[in-house]
């Protein structure tokens, strides 16, 4: 998206310079400062710099979205490799999208150069601290699974224990009433057995 208004804002600052009334000398004029400015040492590192930060902030950020997506585990781990892809799409990106814009601005509008150079490294900005972000949500994530998977254990080892207590009671009463006529007819022959001795 952002490629495309900064393609749009160079179409338009082109036609500009080669349409307006001034004619060929006020173009002339805007391409040796525009050329000028490109080539000043303060532009150069400014690109370079930006260049460079894509180049090494695309792989941090891919390890420790890998990291996590190792320490996570079963289905976080699936989601943790697709934001490391993600990742690594958003610095391939970043690092193409720096290099193009420079490419871009050389050919059409060195003048656009400190503007553009700004929206680069804004852009990178942008994609590591997402990034970030999204290491941040998979990792919050994982502990909430592991928090829920540890919560239900415990109220399932709860309610077995509950099962198994309530199993038991329902036995002993079961074998209590089984026993209950038998323990009738030991009682009446005890009876009997008195009886017929007096």
């Amino acid at each position: 998206m952002n490629l495309r208004l900064l393609t749009l804002g160079l179409g338009i600052a082109i036609g500009y310079v080669v349409g307006a009334r001034a004619g060929r000398e006020r173009y002339d004029q805007m391409k040796s400062k525009a050329t000028e400015l490109w080539e000043s040492p303060r532009v150069t590192r400014a690109r370079t710099s930006v260049e460079e930060y894509a180049r090494t902030q695309g792989p941090i950020l891919l390890d420790k979205a890998e990291a996590v997506a190792q320490a996570t585990p079963g289905f976080v781990a699936s989601a943790a490799k697709d934001v490391a892809k993600t990742t690594r799409e958003v610095a391939e990106s970043a690092r193409g999208t720096a290099k193009e814009f420079a490419e871009t601005a050389t050919a059409s509008a060195k003048d656009f150069a400190e503007t553009a150079m700004g929206s680069a490294k804004d852009f990178a900005d942008r994609a590591s601290t997402s990034a970030q972000d999204v290491v941040g949500r998979v990792t919050h994530t994982a502990g909430g699974v592991r928090d829920n998977a540890t919560k239900t254990s415990a109220e399932l080892r709860e309610r077995g224990e509950s099962a198994i207590d309530r199993a038991f009671t329902t036995v002993g009463k079961a074998r209590d009433e089984a026993l209950a006529p038998l323990d009738d007819d030991e009682n009446e022959d005890e009876d009997d057995v008195t009886t017929s001795q007096k």
